[in-house]
Parts: structure tokens; sequence; C-alpha cells
């Protein structure tokens, strides 16, 4: 149990990385190339998706790299993609409630259910430890 809970800290501090990555991404493409920002934002979520592999799969998850790994992760990214939108649709146009309560849902919910799949399937250790 303590190794994952380790590892979930590390999934969250990626997280937060990744993040910090799309948001300053989003700015350089809208302020500093004057891209429009559905694009940018678009782009800036494939830039952040790639490099959120790439650090979850060296300093969370301990795995070597494989084109299978890469497509599960970005099912994973879908899915949670896919969540959000649902999320978020539901608590604004069906329960009428306040979207920063959606934001709060999306927070607390999809990044288990992300590192759940993640940890159980994309990155799964099998018996030679791959």
């Amino acid at each position: 149990m303590k190794d994952l809970s380790l590892r979930f800290v590390k999934y969250s501090l990626v997280g937060c990385i990744s993040t910090l990555i799309y948001f300053l991404s989003v700015f350089l493409f809208v302020e500093i190339f004057d891209n429009e920002p559905v694009l940018a934002s678009a782009i800036s979520f494939i830039i952040m998706t790639v490099i959120s592999f790439f650090l979850n799969k060296r300093f969370t998850f301990g795995s070597d790299f494989s084109y299978d790994k890469l497509l599960r992760f970005l099912v994973v990214s879908a899915i949670g993609f896919t969540l959000n939108f649902v999320i978020m649709y539901l608590i604004v146009n069906v329960f009428s409630l306040h979207y920063a309560i959606g934001e709060l849902a999306t927070t607390l919910v999809i990044p288990i259910i992300n590192f759940i799949l993640n940890n159980y399937w994309t990155f799964k250790k099998t018996k030679q430890g791959a």
C-alpha cells in the first residue's frame, strides 16, 4: 500500500507539472505566436499529454517505453477528456449548478480514475517486471 501511495503522490506531481506546461504552452502560442486560443489549447493539450506520458513512464511508474503503453496512455487520456466533458455537462446543463462545482468534481474524480487505469493497465507490471 505504501508503494501505491508513493506512486499516487508522484502521479499528482507529474499532473501539476503537466498542467503548468499546458498553461505555459497556451500562453506562448496565444501571446507570443499570436495563435487562436482554441487551436493553442488543442496543441498544448497534445504537448502536455506527450510530456505527461514520458514523465509518468519514467518517474511515476519506472517503466520502459513501448508503443503499446503509449497507446494505452492515450486511451486513458481520452477517457479522462470524455469524463471531463460529461461531468461538466451534467453539472452545468442538467443540474444547473455553477461551473466551479463541475471543475471541483472533475479535479477530484478524473485524476483518481486516470491513476487507477494507468497504474493497473497502462504501466501494469508483468511477471518479468516490464
